[in-house]
């Protein structure tokens, strides 16, 4: 007992600093907590936006896949067609963010709609995954034949 008294004080600092060390460990079990839920939510909000999209094109197949772009960006159904690609670019934006492997896949759903993302006006790059995509897509896919008459 003698020896704990003659400690006491080193004992309470080191007490002090364990103590400290493991509010510190808390603190970043809840930051890395609180960052992969707000991840996974953002997956989550991604996936949502897909499948919503998938739900627009079941429903909306000349849209999904028109026979002739350039008349439907001149008819009467020329809003929901760009709405329709609109919802597209959303989904691929909310995707690409959270997982950007799906690349491969909105390009291959924008090859469907070339008229229409070609003559989108340029909104300049802010170096984001759907504008990087975008212009990636445009320097492969936009040229004079597909300018609408």
């Amino acid at each position: 007992m003698n020896w704990l008294t003659r400690h006491a004080q080193t004992l309470n600092a080191v007490a002090a600093l364990l103590t400290a060390f493991i509010a510190l460990g808390a603190l970043l079990a809840v930051k890395i907590q609180l960052d992969e839920a707000d991840r996974l939510q953002r997956l989550q909000s991604a996936r949502d936006a897909y499948r919503g999209h998938l739900a627009l094109a079941i429903s909306s197949p000349e849209f999904a896949q028109p026979e002739d772009a350039c008349a439907l960006m001149k008819g009467p159904k020329a809003g929901a067609y760009e709405a329709f690609v609109d919802h597209l670019l959303y989904s691929a934006e909310q995707m690409l963010d959270s997982e950007p492997h799906w690349e491969g896949t909105f390009n291959g759903l924008l090859a469907e709609h070339p008229e229409l993302v070609c003559s989108m006006p340029e909104t300049g790059d802010d170096g984001s995954a759907m504008q990087q995509l975008i212009s990636r897509f445009r320097q492969t896919h936009c040229n004079a034949d597909l300018a609408c008459r």
